[in-house]
């Protein structure tokens, strides 16, 4: 059985030439973004201070706005919380007006039995 196409014969023999691809072109290097004519550019400390502290207050806000979520989360389930119990209240005056007054209905019908 002939090797496939472009590998040599495991066996020693010659490889079929009916076969075999044709010589390949010599790769060239893969070309960067940099281009080596020019020299590399000087920047500034200032620069990369800047940057560099942009970064650091970047990474360094993220606890802060967790708690803030946190904070936020806990006022506003705390804010439902507070309506909740005013209208809670709200109804047990209602309950206990109703039943006041039925009972004073009751009072006054047995008097005039």
């Amino acid at each position: 059985m002939p090797a496939p196409s472009g590998t040599p014969p495991q066996d020693g023999t010659q490889a079929d030439q009916s076969q075999s691809s044709p010589p390949q072109q010599p790769q060239q290097p893969q070309q960067s973004w940099y281009v080596a004519e020019h020299p590399p550019c000087q920047v500034s400390s200032q620069v990369t201070d800047s940057v560099a502290m942009t970064n650091v207050a970047t990474i360094g806000v993220g606890p802060s706005y967790a708690a803030l979520q946190s904070m936020l989360g806990q006022s506003q389930s705390q804010s439902v919380l507070m309506a909740n119990m005013v209208s809670a209240q709200r109804q047990n005056a209602m309950v206990g007006m109703t039943t006041m007054t039925k009972g004073i209905e009751q009072i006054m019908n047995r008097r005039n039995q």
